[in-house]
């Protein structure tokens, strides 16, 4: 069953990757982009990547709340997560990053799954509020729908929570009738139960989705004057959207299509530009987490051989 799901999973990556390469094939010419590429400014791309390293410092601290350990080790377990699935495909860093985060800071995986899909959880709730904001700021004129749309995605959101709280009760029961990192998760969601650590976690994820948005519209409002606000809170679900699907390292290729095809859709972009820009936006999202990771692990390599030294 396992080998079949992997195996219709990477059958939908080729389909997807075919129609790219024929879009590319019918709509881009190398040297345009090359040109394209060449006059991109350098202030949106510097901008962009301050804001995208600065979104990295406040995964780590939110991480090292829920996890109740220190901010770098939890900082280096982020960008280890993220640059992992920069060089694997369907997502596995996520699993990589368990193992060096044992291995590194003595992080058990129980807590760090615990960790991960309560930040996942806190991740989907941004989101739906950034979907609701970005539907008054496009299809104001529409508050009713909006509202409606809203109540309809927040009954979703408790229905789900009323669901996760129903088997938490139900795990605990049986918890001494099954494995012990079940009751070792469910302690490290226990602990962040107080008001003062639901607001500060509350804060941390509205600052890490504000900062996404804000490097989002400092790019490409920089290539395309027209690019508004509005557009960059639906390119960034959008964007949400495209690196959720397991698919090949860093979603190359489709994280492209996804800019592309949203730039040329909502501001009618020329191709070549469009794709230059998207190009360029995730070497700056991804680079860095790759080559941080790479340092992270080879520094902790040089650690280990002086220590056995």
């Amino acid at each position: 069953m396992e080998s079949t799901r992997k195996r219709l999973l990477l059958a939908a990556n080729l389909a997807i990757l075919a129609l790219i390469l024929y879009w590319v094939s019918e709509h881009i010419s190398l040297g345009e982009l090359r040109e394209r590429a060449k006059d991109l400014p350098p202030e949106g791309l510097l901008g962009a990547l301050v804001l995208n390293l600065a979104v990295l410092g406040v995964y780590g601290l939110r991480l090292s709340l829920l996890l109740g350990t220190r901010r770098l080790p939890a900082l280096a377990t982020v960008i280890i997560g993220f640059g992992m699935n920069g060089v694997l495909p369907f997502r596995l860093g996520e699993v990589a990053k368990l193992g060096y985060a044992r291995q590194l800071f003595g992080i058990a995986a129980p807590r760090l799954i615990a960790a991960t899909a309560a930040e996942k959880l806190m991740d989907l709730c941004a989101l739906l509020l950034l979907g609701f904001t970005a539907s008054q700021l496009v299809v104001a004129p529409y508050l009713d729908r909006g509202i409606a749309i809203a109540s309809a995605l927040a009954g979703i959101l408790v229905t789900g929570l009323a669901l996760a709280f129903l088997s938490l009760a139900i795990w605990e029961r049986a918890g001494r009738k099954t494995h012990n990192w079940i009751t070792d998760a469910f302690d490290t969601l226990r602990a962040q139960r107080s008001l003062s650590s639901i607001a500060q976690l509350a804060l941390l994820t509205a600052a890490i989705w504000a900062i996404t948005v804000a490097s989002v519209y400092w790019m490409f409002s920089s290539v395309f004057p027209q690019f508004s606000l509005a557009n960059a809170c639906v390119l960034t679900l959008v964007l949400a959207l495209a690196i959720a699907i397991p698919s090949a390292p860093a979603g190359l290729g489709v994280v492209e299509a996804a800019i592309v095809a949203y730039l040329h859709q909502a501001l009618q972009a020329e191709p070549n530009q469009a794709l230059a820009s998207a190009l360029a936006f995730h070497v700056i999202v991804v680079v860095p987490q790759v080559l941080t990771t790479a340092a992270i692990l080879f520094g902790a390599i040089f650690r280990r051989h002086r220590l056995k030294g």
